[in-house]
């Protein structure tokens, strides 16, 4: 026998879980891109050095992250921008994280 006061033993209406939403690869990727690029804009000189090896290593995490799901046309992108990092060509690392982000979006 159930009292009127008892609550329900299961939700007359139930409702779904809601799952968070896992970022898509690219966009991660995405963001790294353009903060690699903002930073570009600020390196010179005796800091560049440093600099120049954070972003990349930056980058690297992020293409290593997004694997084989990311998108496939900016991954090479990224990675020639890496290239041109070590090598010290900012211009090139500039030009070719340009052409990632434009690929990304």
């Amino acid at each position: 026998m159930t009292l009127l006061s008892d609550p329900p033993l299961s939700d007359p209406k139930p409702t779904r879980a809601r799952h968070a939403r896992r970022a898509h690869p690219s966009s991660s990727l995405l963001r790294v891109v353009v903060a690699a690029v903002i930073r570009l804009e600020e390196v010179d000189g005796a800091a560049g050095h440093a600099a120049r090896r954070q972003i990349d290593q930056a980058l690297r995490d992020a293409v290593e992250r997004v694997g084989e799901d990311g998108p496939v046309a900016a991954v090479p992108a990224v990675r020639v921008a890496c290239a041109h990092l070590a090598a010290g060509d900012l211009e090139d690392a500039y030009l070719a994280l340009l052409t990632a982000r434009d690929l990304l979006r």
